[in-house]
């Protein structure tokens, strides 16, 4: 489907962990064996199972993040990765459908996934077991086959547990957004999302287990930072680049060195100008300073550290894509150009930060005290004096 996919560096971790585990686990739940420990065979075939086991399972992950990234693609929204990390799997989207019904299917979709290849298993699983052999192997399968089984059906169950960001999460905002805003549907399942953190986190506490422990504080902040992130970008819906940018800009020549470029940021309190020759060539930034050895700090000069070209974006541009830009290429600042390419203006990150809260509230308040069949008076545009 064109989707890239990244391991995270903690996902050698995690593979190991259940490498390990598998091997060594001799325990059965529900007739489910959880590991290969009880096998009469020797270590080297025991781990090689646990990292067979170990492998199929994160490739199920895979799939259950797939499955979201279908529906999601099929709804026009744009896939940037799938990683599979310590927790599992997380797909990058650029954005999130704001239909309930959309959302609804696409979160969905992935716990589906996971429940249908474990019922497959299961089904394989009971297929198998009436064979009459003493071959390892054909235990060895069994047990594998029932770790798919099992864990998927965990998986998936987990998965709608009503956590917000986790499927059960959105699946719950997708149906409070058919009675409420986008956003109070947001805070909502945040809100619930945190408190089954706070829940899991004070069961695993108690049974001193470190792994749910850890799920349960990337539960609570991963809601938090959802809700942050759904803030901003209704915030920002309908807002372009000309209503949040500087037009009073700061520039440097490619020749300035850095030690006058660090004066101009000390006195002018700010950490980032477009440079300029002839027209815009580039951006330099307090971080780009970083880089220069000290022996080479006296001779150095903006040319040597600057980054060219620099990002751009135009007045009109939605400030909602800015934003992404300006995540997709991890810079602090956007230079705003006119359609001749010459610099207009600069937009950063508390430009941002600044007007959220500003245009949350107006949007809360946008019919309050006007008149009916009346609306509020569109923003004031900047000017060079804001």
């Amino acid at each position: 489907m064109g989707i890239p996919i990244k391991l995270h560096l903690t996902f050698l971790v995690i593979l190991a962990v259940f490498l390990v585990a598998f091997s060594m686990n001799d325990s059965e739940i529900l007739g489910f064996t959880l590991g290969f420990g009880a096998l009469d065979t020797d270590w080297g075939t025991r781990y090689a199972f646990g990292a067979t086991a170990a492998i199929i399972f994160f490739i199920t992950v895979l799939i259950h993040e797939l499955a979201h990234s279908y529906m999601a693609i099929r709804y026009g929204v744009r896939i940037r990765s799938i990683t599979l990390m310590i927790f599992g799997g997380v797909a990058t989207m650029e954005e999130i459908p704001k239909k309930p019904g959309q959302e609804l299917k696409m979160a969905f979709a992935g716990p589906l996934s996971s429940l249908a290849i474990g019922l497959g298993a299961y089904g394989l699983m009971l297929l198998l077991t009436p064979i009459d052999s003493n071959s390892i192997l054909l235990e060895g399968m069994l047990i594998l086959i029932g770790l798919m089984a099992f864990y998927n059906i965990f998986l998936a169950a987990f998965n709608l547990l009503p956590a917000f960001p986790m499927d059960g999460g959105r699946i719950l905002r997708s149906a409070l957004a058919t009675r409420m805003s986008h956003l109070e549907a947001t805070k909502k399942a945040s809100a619930v999302g945190r408190f089954s953190a706070i829940a899991m986190g004070m069961f695993a506490i108690w049974q001193f287990n470190i792994f749910l422990i850890m799920i349960a504080v990337f539960i609570y902040f991963a809601a938090r930072d959802e809700e942050q992130a759904t803030l901003v970008n209704d915030s920002l819906e309908g807002v372009n680049v000309v209503s949040l940018m500087s037009t009073d800009v700061k520039v440097v020549h490619p020749d300035t060195s850095v030690q006058q470029l660090l004066d101009l940021m000390y006195y002018t309190r700010h950490k980032g100008f477009p440079v300029v020759d002839r027209g815009l060539v580039g951006m330099v930034t307090l971080e780009d300073t970083k880089r220069i050895s000290m022996e080479m700090f006296r001779f150095a000069r903006v040319r040597d550290v600057m980054t060219s070209p620099a990002t751009t974006v135009m007045p009109s541009t939605a400030a909602v894509d800015a934003l992404k830009l300006m995540g997709d290429k991890r810079v602090s600042r956007l230079a705003v150009v006119n359609e001749s390419g010459s610099l207009v203006g600069i937009i950063t990150r508390k430009d941002f930060l600044r007007v959220v809260d500003i245009v949350a509230i107006r949007k809360q308040r946008a019919n309050w005290g006007a008149p009916p069949g009346q609306v509020p008076p569109p923003p004031i545009p900047p000017t060079a004096s804001s």
